[in-house]
């Protein structure tokens, strides 16, 4: 895949990923991570999308991978930014820089959470969402909640204190965040209505109900963030679009745990990526 940059509307420039296929054309697809990942964690699945026939690109938000300044401390961007701004910017070099359009979103957890802030979603023809959920801590089951609340409650709190970051590599929770995006992230999963409450004072404006590409969530049953509550609590962020939820039940498919990203490692591409395949082709 070729190194390509993105710049912002406010001049941030985007570490970004993009391939197109030699032969068999069917479309474009932008794999939009989670949070805390990086994009060369999709790379294995991006490959066999592009063999499949599809145009791909993988992209890291600011403060992300190759995204992020040398020194977090200095970074004083807030996580819906990575909506307002970086996939704004994602989706505009698509259009105009490419001359693509009916772009297909598939949206990793956070990456499907905030595609209600994309200016123009009419390139998108659907998001494919992938382990998307409200991430209020209390609906999590136990033990896991606890742990969660742990983390916003103490964890964390002490980390920004002590490194002036998050420093979530420590705790096995991806990439490591700058301060304004922890606090803005605990902020959203400290409240049960998640960063709805937050949504006017962003936009100033009711966008997410003016959103009506459809969406077809999946989520894996063994994942404990994207669950049977969460999932609809989400997905009623969208109520104008046309709406497919889907639960994978990991067993009748897999021995392994698959979880919240387990779902893009390369050992899944057999049983579960052929999968993503019918709901993208769908």
């Amino acid at each position: 895949m070729k190194n390509i940059f993105i710049t912002a509307s406010d001049g941030y420039r985007l570490s970004a990923l993009y391939a197109s296929p030699v032969y068999k054309k069917r479309g474009t697809i932008v794999i939009s991570s989670a949070t805390g990942i990086k994009k060369e964690f999709y790379i294995n699945f991006a490959m066999f999308l592009i063999g499949q026939g599809y145009t791909v690109l993988l992209y890291d938000y600011r403060g992300i991978g190759g995204s992020a300044p040398d020194d977090l401390r200095t970074m004083d961007a807030y996580m819906h930014e990575w909506g307002t701004k970086d996939m704004n910017a994602v989706l505009k070099y698509l259009v105009e820089e490419q001359g693509l359009t009916c772009i297909i979103w598939l949206g990793h957890s956070v990456g499907a959470q905030l595609v209600g802030f994309l200016e123009n979603p009419e390139h998108i023809s659907k998001v494919i969402s992938i382990n998307s959920a409200l991430g209020y801590w209390g609906y999590f089951p136990f033990p896991m909640k606890w742990l969660i609340w742990m983390l916003w409650y103490f964890i964390g709190p002490l980390m920004i204190k002590i490194y002036g970051y998050g420093v979530m590599t420590k705790i096995g929770w991806g990439e490591n965040l700058p301060r304004n995006m922890m606090w803005e992230w605990r902020a959203w999963c400290l409240n049960k209505s998640y960063f709805k409450d937050s949504l006017n004072k962003i936009l100033r404006s009711d966008q997410f109900c003016q959103f009506t590409i459809p969406i077809t969530a999946v989520y894996t049953s063994d994942d404990f963030i994207a669950n049977d509550k969460t999932v609809p609590l989400m997905m009623k962020f969208f109520p104008n679009s046309p709406q497919t939820i889907l639960k994978l039940s990991v067993k009748e498919h897999t021995k392994d745990k698959v979880g919240h990203t387990g779902i893009f490692r390369k050992k899944f591409r057999a049983n579960l990526w052929p999968l993503l395949m019918e709901v993208i082709e769908k």
